[in-house]
């Protein structure tokens, strides 16, 4: 038993400028879920699955709708889904390659006969555009689905590989609130300082990210059993565009066959490789069967790829 794709969606609040640049901003009070719960409408109608055709749902994300419990939770409730099973993934900027590398088992294994992946951020709740102009113009806000089903013996999704260091946590992460701070999550004093806000240490994320990401997309596509050559496009992901422009030179990628999801959108997180997908597929830039590499490396460290049809 192999899996396969059955429908991209995606959604993008509209565009607002923010610290001079244009990026998609909710300008609602929404979380994650309800972003995603669009873009899984959107993948209905392309599809002409139901709501009751899904029987799990994996949500990645780094901002979640609230502390607990998690977004799939609530995609499930506004999706009306019953009782499936409703899982949350936290693995930030690669988010999205982990959970597909779970429902990917799944599906082999039989236990489950369709599954919707959902990746959604609202970074802009998070992000101080007076304190920290130059972190909150790198994020903007936005979700992209994907639902999965059993294939024959033809592999739809033919190589997922995921990794993490976790001792480079420091360099890319959001301290406050924290179950480790006692007696309380969070003090005046840590929110005065802006502990509670994003912080990244530029050099070493992009360090981190101009070793890590060309090696991950070799390793998938051998993985896959396949040359670059054979790869119709390439879904690059990182908080610095021009981490994933270094990465495409590097690997010696045409600029045509290359997507940078950041430089569109700012970073999405969890959600940038399933929105770029879904707009390339929207837009016919990616047809039906073509195959696609994607690649995203980020917070924890957590770096991964993927090599799929779409």
């Amino acid at each position: 038993m192999f899996a396969k794709v059955l429908a991209w969606g995606h959604d993008l609040p509209p565009t607002a400028e923010r610290v001079g640049r244009l990026l998609p901003i909710a300008q609602e009070p929404v979380g994650p879920s309800t972003l995603a719960a669009r873009a899984t409408s959107m993948a209905f109608e392309r599809s002409g699955l139901r709501n009751e055709d899904i029987d799990f749902i994996i949500f990645a994300t780094t901002t979640p709708d609230v502390t607990f419990p998690g977004s799939a939770c609530f995609l499930q409730d506004q999706l009306q889904c019953g009782t499936v099973p409703a899982l949350d993934i936290r693995a930030q900027c690669a988010g999205f390659l982990f959970a597909l590398h779970v429902a990917e088992r799944f599906l082999r294994a039989g236990q489950y006969r369709c599954i919707l992946l959902a990746g959604g951020e609202v970074y802009s709740s998070m992000v101080d555009y007076e304190r920290q102009p130059d972190v909150a113009q790198l994020f903007g806000d936005g979700a992209g689905v994907v639902i999965l089903g059993p294939s024959g013996n033809e592999a739809g999704i033919e190589a997922v590989v995921t990794h993490a260091d976790g001792s480079g946590h420091r360099a890319f992460w959001c301290e406050f609130p924290a179950s480790r701070q006692h007696p309380h999550r969070v003090t005046r004093e840590d929110f005065g300082l802006g502990r509670h806000l994003p912080r990244i240490d530029s050099q070493v994320v992009a360090s981190f990210g101009r070793e890590h990401l060309p090696h991950v997309v070799r390793e998938v596509i051998e993985r896959a059993g396949r040359r670059v050559s054979e790869i119709d496009g390439f879904v690059l992901s990182h908080v610095f565009p021009e981490v994933a422009q270094d990465a495409a030179r590097v690997l010696g990628l045409p600029k045509e066959s290359v997507w940078i999801p950041s430089e569109d959108y700012g970073h999405l997180g969890a959600a940038a490789l399933p929105v770029a997908v879904s707009k390339l597929v929207e837009t016919g830039s990616l047809g039906a069967g073509a195959v696609v590499c994607l690649a995203a490396c980020g917070s924890g460290f957590a770096w991964g790829g993927a090599v799929l049809r779409v």
